[in-house]
């Protein structure tokens, strides 16, 4: 076991008060400095949450103590002056020094914050690797209070539900912030070989705790019961569960109005080869540049590609929708011999549809680092323009090729760092 210093941080709306169920910040200190070693969220009970959370409201800072915290978590976080010790367990340190997979253990009264530094293990840590070694998969899953039991998820294949679990284990430092507050739909299976699959938007009997379960209001004014997840728990709840398939909001749902993303999906008609989807995404992205607005591509898992453009939440989904509903009859009315804005599947001949429907509110697209159901055990993998021709089909990543990839640089990096709004110059731009 090994003391870290625990820091309060939670993506939340300022006006809101901290729910019980937050995150916490982990540092350690080398050389009188506090450095960031990861958060955790996984090992309290709700007691230990209500006491813990009554003892960081009493210490409020205007700013971190770190010496740096990546910008993404640095955004969303509240600060509190550095004076608990928590004792968290973890299996290995990575190589920039950050804890893997931490569990939180309890509190520690008998030692001083500014005394805790990284301590090295007494044998040596266990390390994920991208064989997905399922024995590690059940571990990990009980570190994190689930029990699997076995089950083969895709036909003709040796992935488990312990394989997959050592997968999101491998992904969740990319995929949790894509993931995280996000209302979800999820695609489970029932038989086994994925012929008989089923989206899931609210809670079912027996579900476990690390599926959160609530209520919003939409802009229409109704009531809407969501579910979602806050960490690697909730991803290893979602395999024990057969989920196959995590799809999320564009919005958090602190902020259920305003969506932080816009996604286009590119759905070619079956005659269509991979390098007209490509070309497409390509020159989706010269568009927005044209505009003004990055974007990054997704390998969807599937067939297609998604390009998607982080936002500022300021523009609410009615707007959103319209700007993607125009930009795509934009393509249609510019090149109608490639593209369609239309849906149906005999105008689509030929051509690709650039499906703008995942902008409305309560419309879902698949969360990047996610599973897909599909024969081969592919993934949704974020990858950069530059390499994005290079790729043969959008399946091109199954479970281990997806688990080592994590492991690599970030194929979209700086796209929680963009600071970019959909303005009225740029909605009018494409009417």
């Amino acid at each position: 076991m090994y003391e870290t210093t625990g820091i309060r941080g939670r993506r939340l709306p300022p006006q809101r008060h901290w729910p019980g169920h937050g995150l916490l910040i982990l540092g350690t200190y080398e050389n009188g400095k506090l450095i960031y070693r990861r958060r955790v969220g996984t090992g309290f009970t709700e007691a230990m949450r209500k006491s813990i959370l009554a003892q960081l409201e009493k210490r409020p800072l205007d700013k971190p103590a770190f010496v740096s915290v990546p910008h993404d978590i640095a955004r969303r976080a509240r600060w509190v002056k550095p004076e608990l010790v928590a004792e968290v367990t973890y299996s290995e340190v990575t190589p920039d020094g950050s804890l893997r997979h931490p569990s939180f253990e309890g509190m520690r009264e008998d030692k001083r914050a500014d005394q805790v530094v990284m301590e090295m293990p007494t044998t040596a840590a266990t390390a994920i690797t991208a064989n997905l070694d399922p024995h590690m998969g059940k571990e990990i899953a009980r570190a994190v209070g689930v029990t699997l039991t076995h089950r083969v998820m895709y036909p003709g294949t040796e992935v488990t539900k312990a394989t997959l679990a050592a997968y999101y284990a491998a992904v969740a430092e990319r995929m949790l912030p894509h993931i995280q507050d996000r209302p979800l739909s999820l695609v489970r299976d029932t038989d086994g070989d994925l012929q008989q699959t089923f989206f899931q938007k609210h809670k079912l009997p027996g579900m476990p705790r690390a599926i959160h379960d609530g209520q919003l209001e939409k802009m229409s004014g109704k009531e809407s019961r969501i579910l979602w997840v806050d960490d690697l728990a909730g991803l290893i709840a979602g395999v024990q569960m057969n989920v196959l398939e995590f799809h999320v909001w564009g919005s958090l749902r602190q902020q259920p109005n305003l969506p932080h993303r816009i996604i286009f999906d590119i759905d070619p008609d079956e005659g269509l080869g991979f390098d007209d989807v490509k070309q497409a995404a390509l020159d989706i992205r010269g568009v927005l540049e044209a505009l003004g607005l990055q974007s990054w591509p997704l390998l969807s898992g599937g067939k297609g590609v998604h390009v998607v453009v982080p936002l500022v939440p300021k523009a609410d989904w009615e707007a959103v929708k319209n700007f993607c509903q125009d930009f795509a009859e934009l393509l249609a009315r510019t090149d109608p011999y490639r593209f369609v804005a239309n849906m149906s599947k005999a105008r689509r001949k030929g051509r690709m549809f650039i499906d703008y429907l995942r902008n409305g509110q309560g419309a879902t697209a698949i969360c990047p680092w996610s599973t897909r159901a599909r024969s081969g055990a592919s993934c949704a993998v974020p990858v950069t323009w530059d390499e994005l021709p290079t790729f043969k089909s959008a399946s091109a990543f199954d479970v281990f090729a997806a688990a080592a990839r994590a492991q690599e640089s970030d194929a979209w990096e700086g796209y929680f760092d963009v600071e970019q709004t959909l303005t009225e110059r740029i909605r009018k731009a494409v009417r």
